[in-house]
């Protein structure tokens, strides 16, 4: 068993409310993985669950060539939040399968064409398709792929061209035009991106980059997917990663905090895309009617309840008082952010940034044993951020708990930092 934050939890998740859960012997812990990104809205929240036991007494099934009208109010409301003219949508229960029907309307739009273009430590899945995609990934399966062009991304604290923003004016958005130039046989389909590398170790991008690689896009004649499974609906602050960096791809895919903890996921298009044909892109379970209401319940509980607003003060809260200890302690490399997507990068040393990767894996140990599961990036042994992203519903209460429980195993685990290093 494995995830996020490593190997499996060693003991029984019981039950969950709001920012918390419980295991079989009564202990709380207060949950900043939001379950892999799935309770933007909190564990259980009653009008969610309200909604969907209305819905069983309903029909719970029909195949996805039927309109319900959960799925038509659902296509309503998300046509009308979605960026620019992203309008149309499609529907899956997962976001592997949502990133694959990406790629298939994707290749309808650029027929003839085979590579796709995806940025280093990116995450896009673990089927046969995505995983292809996905951060060099520890996997016996890449002799079934390789129609793609790996580039590095704008990775500021990590360089990997060893320079400095903004005096290096972007240097790497201009290399990513000359590695397509370069190294392929033809032109790209599209370039796949999270608006923030969110598994592969929390990496936000300056601002003008987004701009930069959608003109890039523009350049080469290839589509701009973004993968908003795990930073959209709020988690940023703002509805979409799209809406905080103003810029609209052509195709976004959402899923994760959409269902409340249902399985939901999709992708919102262009509508200056050619749609899908017939039997491109359907399954048995695709429009799952409980998931639908689900869905419309999130997001009327979002609005309800002011989650945005409250994940950009808790966001602010947290992250000012990671950037006070990471004054005082070596072990904290980098803070990042926005919102309540928050990132911890661990290093053993300030000047050489050595990464510190087993120390990652055990301050969540330690954390978890504190009463607080921090997340993981990558999986235990590889990645060395640890992840900070509790539901949107966190109280200001529970948010100081979680640095203090921070705090605490900073301290047992680190030394202070000297003058010359901070």
């Amino acid at each position: 068993m494995g995830g996020s934050v490593g190997s499996a939890i060693p003991k029984l998740y019981a039950r969950a409310s709001g920012s918390k859960f419980w295991t079989d012997d009564g202990s709380e812990y207060i949950d900043c993985t939001s379950q892999a990104w799935s309770l933007g809205v909190g564990a259980c929240h009653p009008f969610v669950m309200q909604a969907v036991k209305a819905q069983l007494d309903y029909f719970t099934h029909v195949r996805t060539n039927f309109d319900t009208v959960p799925k038509l109010l659902l296509s309503k409301k998300l046509a009308e939040i979605g960026p620019g003219d992203l309008k149309r949508v499609t529907y899956s229960l997962h976001g592997t399968t949502a990133v694959e029907g990406a790629m298939k309307l994707a290749m309808r739009n650029r027929p003839g064409r085979k590579y796709f273009v995806t940025f280093w430590d990116g995450y896009s899945g673990r089927s046969l398709a995505t995983i292809d995609m996905t951060y060099p990934h520890p996997t016996p399966f890449l002799n079934y792929t390789g129609n793609k062009l790996r580039v590095p991304q704008p990775y500021c604290y990590r360089c990997p061209y060893g320079m400095t923003y903004p005096s290096c004016k972007l240097f790497c958005v201009d290399m990513i035009g000359k590695l397509i130039e370069n190294s392929l046989d033809g032109q790209p389909v599209a370039l796949l991106m999270e608006p923030l590398q969110a598994s592969g170790g929390m990496i936000p991008f300056p601002k003008p980059a987004y701009e930069a690689i959608r003109q890039l896009c523009v350049k080469y004649d290839m589509l701009l997917i973004w993968d908003e499974i795990q930073t959209g609906f709020g988690r940023l602050g703002e509805m979409f990663g799209a809406d905080l960096y103003g810029v609209v791809p052509d195709i976004l895919i959402f899923g994760k905090a959409l269902g409340g903890g249902f399985p939901l996921a999709g992708s919102l298009q262009s509508e200056r895309l050619k749609g899908f044909e017939p039997g491109d892109h359907s399954f048995t379970f695709g429009h799952f009617p409980p998931s639908m209401v689900a869905g419309l319940a999130t997001l009327k509980v979002m609005e309800d309840e002011g989650h945005l607003a409250n994940c950009r003060k808790m966001g602010t809260f947290i992250t000012a008082r990671l950037l006070e200890l990471k004054d005082r302690y070596e072990i904290i490399g980098d803070v990042r952010g926005p919102g309540l997507m928050i990132g911890i990068e661990l290093v053993r040393d300030r000047k050489t940034r050595e990464r510190a990767t087993n120390e990652a894996v055990r301050f969540v140990e330690e954390g978890f044993r504190r009463g607080v599961l921090f997340g993981h990036s990558k999986y235990a042994g590889l990645g060395n951020v640890v992840k900070i992203k509790p539901p949107l519903v966190i109280t200001e209460a529970e948010a100081e708990r979680v640095v203090q429980v921070f705090e605490e195993v900073t301290e047992v685990m680190s030394r202070p930092a000297s003058r010359a290093q901070r």
